[in-house]
């Protein structure tokens, strides 16, 4: 909406003679030539005149007016005026050019008959926050006097309806906000006939939808002049309502009025109001309540689903949940009291929170192996309790093993880092940014660009990011083959949001296409027309071999199949096959943050329906696969099943 709060309006206002005349040729006139002295002295007095308007100095353009209109109009009234005039339309420039002196006579005021007088046009250019730029182009009326020339004053060289005695005033007219609407039709927010703001999905998607809450004073001093708002007009503070804030808003009408002393008021300026767009989303209501439904018992976690046909977003759930109506109304739409909400309820985990990954970062380990040739399907390594690499020892998750030959596949399920550490330094020793160059490919380290909707960009930790990041001690040093390791298994210095990676197992589940996500499809005025129109929109296709991608598939499809897999359990008797990976992320406390990201179904023909992304935040003896992953379920069978 920045266009429409910059949107120059021109109003041309014509106030006495017409277009100013151009300059005459030498010769005789029948107005006053350039060479009459009295021309040319009414001229300079003009030019004083207008040089005084320009740099706004009224105090001493007021002392060049006739000496009866400073008595009749009063100095005060008059620079009153004109700085009420700067001030209600927030003039940033003023520029007044001089015509050519036009001999003319002015009626006498305590003498008798005409006096000779000249006028003199100008044309006036205010360059406004509020009502774009103004031309004018009035006369001024200069008449000799005691001693010269003298400017005269009357309201009407300002604007052709001001009186003697008329103010200024500006009436503003609200734009109604724009809804959130879903593209099944379902509302998300809207505003009440009595212009509160409320939603009527009340708890669903809270966080993503996101609340207003009014201007402030202290506020209004730091908003930018040309966005005109005022205290008490409600504002998005959170989720779309924010992200969309311009395009929900629309921009109050405006007009500038004179008020005249025995009542009533008249339109000298109009901006019209542009009533807030409407916003149409793609969340599924089915997906987000089942998702929030399993989310319900955590006072910490999040989840996000994707489309991996397109990048819409049909879920993004944070516990725990939140009301907006908890910040308009103060109650639900049935009328239950409810408390005001803190920023740990509309705090948005799903794309603000970003977090360690760990195991559930195992499968960009396998694709960097295949594709620098350092492993094949054929593969077979050791699979020990530990490993112990330059003298520093490593574990599997409670020093579990599978013994001293197995297949990644079965790594794989097993989630072992025994495997998956050493495997990342042959790819390190092939290649030192082949790990870190096809991460930053999936999404990692940047925003997702979704429209609207503030994210995390989270933390990639490559070698630019350790080129500029100092160590715990202070010190930069460089990625080294330490920092492969601890990536491999997502962990270390590596942060990523739940949307992050969603979005990159929907990569996974289509064959190498990155969607930028998409959560808004259309911005529209009431009127229908449209704004923004967002279509599906590929960021990259991964550069990454079909069948190295195929390979993957199987790997993470073990994850749940095989009896030792950890999500076996979770995904036992699931009719539709998926290819996940859980993630028990060591948080520096007792208590890890547990992932399960998966897409289904999972095949060798790239055609995964959807991708879902789970984490619950320090959860005492969690895992990936014993806690996240039977949630991820839960909203898979709400998608193939309806329940």
């Amino acid at each position: 909406m920045a266009h429409i709060a910059r949107l120059l309006l021109v109003t041309t206002l014509v106030v006495g003679c017409a277009p100013t005349p151009p300059e005459p040729s030498p010769g005789p006139s029948a107005s006053a030539a350039p060479t009459d002295p009295a021309a040319d002295a009414a001229r300079v007095v003009a030019r004083k005149f207008v040089a005084q308007w320009r740099g706004r100095r009224y105090d001493q353009m007021v002392e060049l007016l006739a000496p009866q209109d400073r008595e009749r109009y009063t100095p005060a009234v008059i620079t009153g005026l004109l700085r009420q005039f700067d001030e209600l339309t927030e003039v940033t420039r003023t520029e007044v050019e001089t015509g050519t002196p036009i001999r003319s006579s002015a009626p006498a005021d305590a003498m008798q008959g005409p006096v000779l007088a000249y006028e003199v046009p100008l044309s006036l250019t205010f360059e406004t926050v509020r009502f774009g730029i103004l031309a004018l182009n009035p006369t001024l009326l200069l008449t000799q006097g005691a001693t010269g020339w003298e400017a005269r004053w009357n309201p009407s060289l300002l604007f052709p309806a001001l009186r003697a005695g008329d103010s200024l005033a500006l009436l503003r007219t609200g734009s109604p906000r724009g809804r959130v609407v879903g593209v099944d039709g379902t509302v998300w927010a809207e505003n009440r006939d009595d212009g509160m703001r409320v939603y009527p999905q009340e708890w669903l998607a809270g966080q993503t939808i996101g609340y207003v809450a009014p201007v402030t004073a202290e506020e209004l001093a730091t908003l930018p002049p040309s966005d005109d708002y005022e205290v008490g007009e409600p504002m998005g503070r959170s989720g779309l309502e924010q992200g969309a804030q311009r395009m929900l808003r629309g921009m109050p009408g405006a007009v500038l009025a004179a008020l005249r002393p025995t009542g009533g008021a008249v339109a000298l300026l109009r901006r019209p109001m542009v009533p807030g767009a409407d916003l149409t989303i793609t969340l599924r209501p089915d997906l987000q309540a089942s998702a929030q439904a399993a989310l319900a018992p955590y006072i910490d976690a999040a989840t996000a689903v994707l489309d991996p046909k397109s990048g819409d977003v049909w879920a993004l759930v944070s516990a725990p949940s939140f009301n907006p109506n908890s910040m308009t109304i103060g109650t639900t739409l049935a009328g239950q009291p409810l408390a005001v909400s803190d920023e740990g309820q509309w705090l948005n985990r799903a794309t603000l929170a970003a977090y360690p990954a760990g195991s559930s970062f195992k499968p960009f380990t396998l694709l960097a192996a295949l594709e620098t040739g350092v492993a094949t399907p054929d593969t077979r390594m050791s699979c020990f309790g530990t490993w112990t690499y330059s003298g520093f020892t490593f574990h599997n998750y409670l020093d579990h093993t599978l013994g001293g030959s197995v297949s990644l596949e079965e790594a794989m399920a097993f989630s072992c880092n025994t495997t998956y550490m050493p495997l990342s330094i042959r790819v390190w020793e092939a290649n030192q940014t082949a790990l870190t160059d096809l991460v930053a490919q999936f999404g990692f380290g940047v925003s997702t660009g979704i429209d609207y909707l503030a994210d995390n960009p989270g933390i990639l930790p490559d070698a630019a990011y350790f080129s500029s990041t100092p160590r715990g001690g202070g010190n930069i040093v460089p990625y080294g083959p330490f920092d492969q390791i601890q990536l491999a298994i997502g962990q270390g210095s590596f942060l990523g949001t739940p949307l992050q990676l969603a979005n990159a197992y929907a990569a996974f589940g289509n064959g190498g296409t990155l969607w930028k996500p998409r959560l808004v499809t259309l911005v529209a005025r009431p009127n229908g027309q449209v704004l923004n129109r967002i279509e599906p929109h590929a960021v990259r296709h991964v550069n990454v071999k079909p069948e190295s991608f195929a390979y993957l598939a199987q790997t993470l499809r073990a994850v749940s199949t095989f009896s030792y897999g950890t999500a076996y359990f979770a995904f036992a008797g699931f009719p539709i096959p998926v290819a996940g990976k859980s993630g028990t992320a060591e948080t520096g406390t007792p208590t890890p943050d547990a992932w399960f990201p998966a897409y289904a179904p999972a095949s060798d023909a790239n055609n995964a329906e959807i991708a879902v992304a789970t984490v619950l935040v320090h959860v005492r003896l969690a895992t990936g696969g014993t806690d996240a992953a039977p949630l991820v379920r839960r909203v898979m069978s709400t998608y193939f099943y309806g329940n």
